[in-house]
This record gives structure tokens, sequence and C-alpha cells, in this order.
């Protein structure tokens, strides 16, 4: 990769959109990866991914734009998620569970008639994103939804920490436990949406769980533990349209690799690299402990 084919990229409309757009949603999804894992809520982002199919296959469907699809779809979900289900892991989970099962079954149906009438290109933008044919219209707002949801998730992030790990507790404090859980839900929802036209449906949650995975291995505080997922998570974005665009050139058939793909393999050699540094230290701080 040379300094004037990187110029050659950079001055492409397309990667310049998808570098703007993908790095900033990548960077709040860094941040709300961190409180999905404290609050064990992983299932809950990729029940999200599933809905944002429904609501994606079916804005293609009526000749909607995809994010708005995605988005709508993701937010009333998450909202009735979280006001239907009970105060306990199990009763969210049993909530979610079924939420998934209706959005499955929509899903199913839209992606077919999306196939009968001749919607070539709606399964694959649906399920593996379509970030270099975003709409440039679209980026200053999601530019604008990024950054309003970081500077909420910075404005509520301490009381949604003592809600996560001791809600009885946070209630005595006075804190608005369902309020701060709803607005998470939405802050998670909109992330996991707009990961989509990154990663596709089926891969959004790499950029939700995979850096911020990765950060908390180095800390406890889930502040630092999602500002640094956030910018990890930038980083593997930011790479993996760079490798796309490069990728054109990789065989001779010349055909871009998905972003989604590279963002997918990233997160996990992040995560991978993470975990065996952290085993190398536990090793030698065990051993200074034993002499």
């Amino acid at each position: 990769m040379t300094l004037g084919w990187l110029g050659e990229a950079l001055a492409s409309a397309p990667v310049e959109h998808a570098l703007i757009a993908g790095t900033e949603i990548a960077f709040l999804s860094g941040l709300v990866g961190a409180f999905v894992i404290l609050r064990g809520q992983s299932f809950a982002g990729h029940v999200l991914t599933d809905v944002g199919t429904t609501g994606g296959a079916g804005a293609y469907l009526v000749g909607m734009n995809g994010w708005l699809g995605f988005l709508s779809f993701g937010v009333v979900a998450s909202v009735g998620m979280e006001l239907t289900g009970g105060r306990t892991r199990g009763e969210r989970d049993l909530a979610t569970g079924v939420v998934l099962s209706l959005a499955l079954g929509f899903g199913a149906l839209f992606l077919y008639l999306d196939a009968q009438l001749a919607h070539a290109n709606a399964s694959m933008a649906v399920l593996f994103g379509s970030l270099f044919t975003l709409d440039p219209a679209l980026v200053p707002w999601i530019s604008l939804a990024a950054a309003a949801c970081v500077v909420a998730m910075l404005l509520i992030w301490r009381p949604l920490a003592l809600a996560s790990v001791n809600p009885d507790l946070a209630r005595v404090r006075g804190v608005p436990v369902r309020a701060i859980s709803v607005a998470f839900m939405v802050v998670l929802a909109v992330a996991v949406e707009t990961d989509a036209l990154v990663a596709g449906s089926l891969l959004a949650t790499a950029l939700i769980v995979g850096p911020a995975a990765t950060a908390a291995r180095f800390t406890a505080n889930p502040l630092r533990a999602g500002l640094t997922g956030g910018l990890l998570g930038a980083l593997i974005v930011a790479a993996s349209v760079l490798l796309s665009y490069d990728s054109y050139t990789w065989l001779p058939q010349h055909t871009s690799w998905p972003v989604s793909f590279f963002v997918a393999a990233l997160a996990f050699l992040a995560y991978a690299a993470a975990a065996g540094a952290d085993r190398a230290t536990f090793r030698r701080r065990a051993e200074v402990e034993l002499r």
C-alpha cells in the first residue's frame, strides 16, 4: 500500500463518505458496547440486528431509505423489549426472545418479497452492508445521530453503570433505573441499526462487542473501556474501508471484498491479540507472586 494509492483512495467520494460515517458510528458502537458487556445484553444487541433485517428489508420493499427502516424498527423494538421485560435477566431474555421470533418471521417474508419484486440488491445490502453505496445526503444525519448518542452516553454513563451492576442500590440513591435503561436501549438501537450500513445486519454486533471486549481486557472502568473501544472500532472500520477498496485489484475478477468481512476479521484479531497479551500479563504477575 503506497502513499499514492492511499491518496487515490481518499480522493474517492464513496470512500470519503464511508470513512466519515463508518468511523463515527464505530466510535459510538465501541462506547455503547462496554455497557452492553457490563449489563450482559449481548443477546439483546443480536436481536436488534435481526429486527433491523426486518426494517431494512421492509424499507426496500416500499421504496424507503434502508437506514430509516433499520432505525425505526430497531428503536421501537428496543423500547418494547425494555418496557415488557422484567427486572431479572431471565425475564428480559424471555421478552427479547419473543421479539426475536416475530422479527425473524417478518424479515424472512420481506426478503422473499424483495426477491420476487426484482429488488436484487436488497438482500445483499440488508444482510452484508452497503457502505460504499451510502447516500451522501445521509452522512450529516448519521453524524448528527452518532454525536447525539455519544453525548447522551457521556451524560448517563455513571448512573447507567450503577444501575447495571446494582439496580437496587441505584433505586435507593434515586436513580430512575427504568428511564435510564430505556434511554440506553434507544442508544443501543441507533448504534446497532446504523452498524448494519457498515457490516450488514448479520455482522453488526461485531462492532458492538468486539472492540469493547478487547478494551475491557485492560481496564475495569466502563467509560474508559468504552472510549478505548470506540477508538479501536473507528480504526477497524477505517482499515476495513481502505482494505475493501484496495481488494478490487487482488484477484483477476476485479471485485471488491465486502467491508463487513474485514470488520469481523480485524475485530477478531484485535480481541485475540488482547486475550494473548492479557494471559501473558497474568502469567508474569503469577510468577512474581509465587516466588
